[in-house]
């Protein structure tokens, strides 16, 4: 089975990785993702490394008809892409690098503040 969704000279597992990486578009303006990509070994992020084979292995069984695409794998694709909409949006934490600025902080793309402060006094 691995074989076959492998492809001849490994096509769909690169072409599975590349689909798997285009899925981290959303993190890029937060988080070095280049970076966390070029690591190797244990120095990978180890959040980085489960995403990316829940979906790498997601992409991997489109190769095949759907009615032998295990659950599990369906739903820990399913699960990825919704703690990545989470990380980039800013509602979950990440142990991904994020991307610094020049004076060494934290950089984002969001912005918070809001309307004035509501003044309640009448006169």
């Amino acid at each position: 089975m691995l074989t076959s969704l492998r492809g001849a000279d490994d096509v769909n597992l690169n072409e599975a990785e590349q689909l798997a990486i285009s899925e981290l578009a959303t993190l890029r303006g937060r988080f070095d993702i280049d970076s966390e990509l070029k690591q190797a070994g244990t120095s990978r992020s180890p959040e980085m490394v489960r995403m990316m084979v829940a979906i790498t292995v997601y992409y991997l069984y489109n190769t095949v008809i759907d009615d032998e695409i295990p659950e599990r794998i369906s739903d820990n694709y399913s699960k990825e892409i919704k703690d990545i909409r989470a990380i980039a949006s800013g509602k979950m934490y990440s142990t991904i690098k994020a991307l610094t600025a020049a004076d060494g902080t934290s950089k984002s793309k969001f912005r918070s503040g809001g309307d004035a402060p509501r003044d309640n006094h009448i006169f």
